[in-house]
């Protein structure tokens, strides 16, 4: 029996990774006392706005208002590029797998340890930004508070890795 189908679901993955970088990747909520009244709140966007916009009024009153900014508008840049060279490689794996040019065996591999990573690496970010990033930015600024929530870009990411788990199991049916 030929696995060749399987390759569908790297292509399903590509799309939603698309779809991904349209969606906002966490959630994001700032409050200095005395300075920001109240908490700005927004979200963090691969191609900016949200967050950003929401800061523009307080970078020339707020001193460290301009690094967060700075430093958000590069997060949403690196998540868009990762997004789309882990779509990229998706797409070429998926295509490649399709037309019997590449083994399923080998895909089926690259598909379980991407999938996994992807999940454990979302959760493990998930758990940095909730427990720990608070803590260091309290340090770094005294009286600024951050807090974050999970976004639909990053419920997409584990979405992604659960679609690559189950291609994975179905190919390892196919054999």
């Amino acid at each position: 029996m030929s696995g060749k189908w399987i390759g569908i679901f790297p292509i399903i993955c590509v799309v939603l990774l698309i779809v991904s970088l349209f969606l906002p990747i966490m959630g994001l909520s700032i409050f200095s006392f005395g300075l920001i009244d109240p908490a700005i709140t927004g979200d963090i966007m691969p191609f900016g706005g949200g967050i950003l916009d929401e800061l523009e009024p307080y970078v020339a009153t707020v001193p460290k208002a301009g690094d967060i900014q700075n430093a958000f508008f590069w997060v949403g840049i690196i998540f868009a590029v990762f997004f789309a060279l882990d779509a990229l490689f998706l797409f070429i794996g998926g295509i490649r797998v399709m037309t019997g040019s590449k083994e399923l065996e080998k895909a089926r591999k690259k598909w379980l340890t991407g999938g996994l990573s992807r999940i454990i690496s979302q959760v493990i970010l998930i758990v940095v930004l909730l427990f720990f990033v608070p803590d260091l930015i309290s340090d770094y600024a005294p009286g600024l508070e951050i807090t974050f929530s999970i976004g639909l870009g990053m419920i997409m990411i584990i979405i992604v890795g659960g679609i690559l788990v189950f291609a994975w199991i179905l190919a390892k049916i196919a054999d």
